[in-house]
């Protein structure tokens, strides 16, 4: 018995099964067996190009953040910079609110997955609202003053006796 190769060939098996290929207007389209947040399967279009092919989400993941995240926040600051970052990382690009990249065809498989992921990570910011962010920051900010204070009282939300607006 060869386990690593019997176990690859079940992978390969189980993950073409959750694919689903079809095409549309846009292309043709891979439904990956990767969920987003709200139940639906990660979706990528597919055109060929000479060299290659073009990998695109078409705006889908830009319209998803859209219903959580206010779009003037993502063209700017912060998760400007965080959708940039995973975009180098994963070997994408990103155009007026779409996602995509070009390959080869020997490479198709790696950049639907890179593409896939990044659809993902991207979409994630839609965790980064304003109440969660603070509560993580005071959260840390205390564990960070209980070590430095070693031993010595710390008492979340003191407030210094005869201070004005103290509170």
């Amino acid at each position: 018995m060869n386990a690593p190769a019997e176990l690859k060939q079940l992978l390969c098996e189980q993950w073409c099964a959750g694919a689903h290929v079809d095409s549309d207007e846009g292309g043709i389209r891979i439904s990956m067996p990767l969920i987003e947040a709200d139940g639906d399967n990660v979706t990528v279009w597919l055109k060929q190009t000479m060299g290659g092919w073009r990998l695109s989400d078409m705006g889908t993941t830009f319209m998803r953040l859209s219903y959580s995240v206010e779009f003037d926040s993502l063209e700017d600051g912060q998760r400007l910079r965080v959708i940039q970052q995973i975009a180098s990382e994963e070997g994408i690009a990103e155009s007026e609110g779409e996602l995509f990249c070009e390959t080869t065809e020997r490479e198709l498989g790696q950049a639907l997955m890179r593409l896939g992921q990044a659809i993902l990570r991207i979409g994630d910011i839609r965790l980064w609202t304003r109440n969660r962010i603070a509560s993580t920051f005071y959260a840390d900010l205390e564990a960070e003053l209980r070590e430095i204070a070693a031993g010595a009282q710390v008492q979340r939300d003191y407030v210094v006796p005869g201070i004005e607006d103290a509170a």
